[in-house]
């Protein structure tokens, strides 16, 4: 019988990050592996100070963001990183590993 953890890894690969579902063959930060990309385009609000944010025309940017397995990449992504997806490059948000999934949050200036 499996351990949760042995469970866990093996629903990562055949249920989760499956290209029979949602992921896809990417190139990520230069290594090929299979992953999920939602990708928000967004027009970015510019914070006043006072809690509230006001958009600008013209300050446009993108949103990324990335599930992959962990054991995937060669190194986790940290905060402020250069990221390439495909042929595009990001700034690295955030990263998570929730159970040997990698949550990677990245944005960049189309502008």
């Amino acid at each position: 019988m499996k351990t949760f953890r042995e469970q866990i890894a093996a629903d990562n690969t055949a249920a989760f990050i499956n290209s029979l579902e949602f992921a896809d063959k990417h190139n990520l930060n230069g290594t090929e592996c299979s992953a999920i990309l939602q990708d928000i385009s967004v027009a970015e609000g510019l914070s006043t100070g006072t809690g509230s944010s006001q958009t600008y025309a013209g300050i446009y940017g993108s949103r990324l963001q990335v599930n992959c397995l962990a054991e995937a990449l060669p190194e986790l992504p940290v905060y402020g990183q250069l990221f390439g997806v495909n042929d595009k490059q990001y700034l690295v948000e955030s990263c998570a590993d929730d159970m040997g999934i990698l949550t990677i949050q990245l944005v960049a200036n189309d502008r």
